[in-house]
């Protein structure tokens, strides 16, 4: 009797531990369950909030090297960044080709500065972007050519690239 009192108290015992086992196991996975919908929850908003449907114009412009090839690294964010002050960069589309337009005061001069980058698709290559300068107004001027533009923004490069502090006598 003693003996089987003792084998129905361990049975009980037994039953209670896998019983809690089974609790705690049951309590593990919601609180498992919870986390993963949180992240899940948490990974779906964030890409929700930066989602902008389509390129992010500003972004390519900003880290294209256009003399790379001539072995200067700056990029237009770099250079564009430093000779104006506190630029604006807005971007726009117009079907399939974008513009990239950064605006603001040339440092070290009163004179405002107006810079358009197209970017548009190349024809041989649906994954790759030509990014070519437009135009550059100086003053709310009419807008220079694509080669003044491309030849004003040259010399922003090279005086980057020579450690100029600003372009500003440039534009006198």
């Amino acid at each position: 009797m003693f003996y089987s009192k003792r084998v129905e108290n361990l049975e009980k015992e037994n039953a209670e531990f896998t019983n809690d086992k089974q609790i705690k196991k049951k309590k593990f996975n919601k609180v498992k369950f919870v986390l993963y919908s949180i992240i899940a929850i948490v990974v779906m908003f964030t890409i929700a909030a930066n989602w902008e449907g389509s390129t992010n114009y500003v972004a390519t412009v900003e880290k294209h090297k256009p003399l790379e090839s001539q072995g200067i690294s700056l990029t237009y964010a770099n250079v564009l960044n430093k000779y104006i002050e506190s630029p604006k960069w807005e971007s726009r589309e117009s079907g399939d080709i974008g513009y990239v337009d950064v605006s603001g005061t040339i440092k070290g001069s009163n004179k405002k500065i107006g810079v358009k980058i197209k970017v548009s698709p190349m024809s041989n290559d649906s994954k790759r972007v030509s990014i070519k300068p437009e135009s550059i107004t100086l003053n709310g001027n009419s807008p220079s050519t694509q080669a003044a533009a491309e030849q004003i923004l040259l010399y922003m490069f090279l005086a980057d690239q020579r450690g100029e502090a600003d372009v500003a006598y440039y534009f006198d």
